[in-house]
């Protein structure tokens, strides 16, 4: 006769879970999946990263200050956002708006200069020499300024005057019995730039201060420039120029030059006379020149004559 079993335990696991370890591995892990899948709809659901910043900056966007002169621009339309609260209670009205404080004063505007009055260039040279500062003014400004007549011309030798046409100058010339001659040099310039025309008349036996000689006259743009009389007696004309012209002084070098106002006088007779000057065979001479008709001369050459060929 057998032994009797002995009676198992409620709470003891049937034989064929102690036997099948791996089992019950296996049943635990698809309990714990069930009560996943059971419990997920429950969770609550994360708002998507994208629509963080856009409903965060609809929400909190940054005031900015106004200026009392500049007009309060009309508010914009809220951005929609993925937040159930409405973008446009959360933002606040421009005209509510307080400027930032800031540590920082306001800049100090600095005094403009008063203009330099100290410069004595009188306003008729300012028009015609163009300096490099006006250098932008439109081309019909400069066209007039290259070919404007002063109005306060300077005195050359005998009754000639700066800025005289070539016309009235070999007029006269004829009417006194001269024969002048016209040598003309206009340059072909394109639109816009002014007109470089050069023009000499020479005349022979032309009597100055009682001495003979030949007179040159020189002119920019039809109006004389240069007056310039080299004489057959140099040291006849040159005691007239010391009694006519006492304060034309003698350089260092040789040569004189003075210069009143516009004018420039400038002689080469001390050396000529010389016996330094006869060996290098100086020629003698005395010219007359109107310094605003020289530095617009050479102004034109600097700034226009690259361009001027078309």
């Amino acid at each position: 006769m057998s032994p009797a079993k002995p009676d198992k335990d409620w709470l003891d696991p049937p034989d064929w879970w102690k036997k099948w370890r791996p089992l019950r591995w296996l049943i635990g892990v698809l309990l714990l999946l069930g009560v996943w899948v059971a419990l997920r709809p429950l969770l609550p659901e994360r708002e998507p990263e994208v629509a963080k910043p856009r409903a965060t900056a609809a929400a909190r966007p940054t005031p900015q200050a106004t200026p009392a002169s500049t007009p309060a621009p009309a508010p914009s339309e809220p951005l929609a956002s993925a937040s159930p609260e409405p973008a446009a209670s959360a933002t606040p009205a421009p005209a509510q708006a307080s400027p930032i404080p800031s540590s920082t004063p306001p800049p100090t505007p600095s005094p403009v200069p008063a203009a330099d009055t100290s410069s004595e260039v009188s306003e008729q040279e300012a028009q015609v020499y163009y300096e490099e500062s006006l250098g932008q003014a439109p081309a019909e400004s400069e066209i007039a300024a290259f070919t404007r007549v002063a109005s306060d011309p300077v005195a050359m030798l005998g009754r000639y005057r700066s800025f005289q046409s070539v016309d009235e100058v070999v007029f006269g010339l004829e009417q006194a019995g001269f024969e002048p001659i016209v040598e003309s040099r206009h340059a072909t310039v394109r639109d816009g730039i002014p007109p470089r025309d050069l023009d000499t008349v020479t005349v022979t036996q032309y009597r100055h201060w009682d001495v003979p000689g030949r007179l040159q006259l020189q002119f920019f743009n039809d109006r004389l420039l240069q007056a310039e009389f080299e004489p057959e007696d140099a040291a006849r004309y040159k005691a007239a120029q010391q009694r006519e012209l006492p304060q034309l002084k003698r350089e260092e070098s040789g040569r004189s030059e003075l210069i009143v106002g516009h004018l420039r006088i400038a002689s080469s007779l001390d050396l000529a006379v010389s016996e330094v000057g006869r060996k290098l065979g100086t020629r003698p001479f005395l010219i007359w020149q109107d310094r605003r008709l020289v530095r617009q001369r050479d102004e034109w050459d600097r700034r226009f004559a690259l361009d001027a060929v078309p």
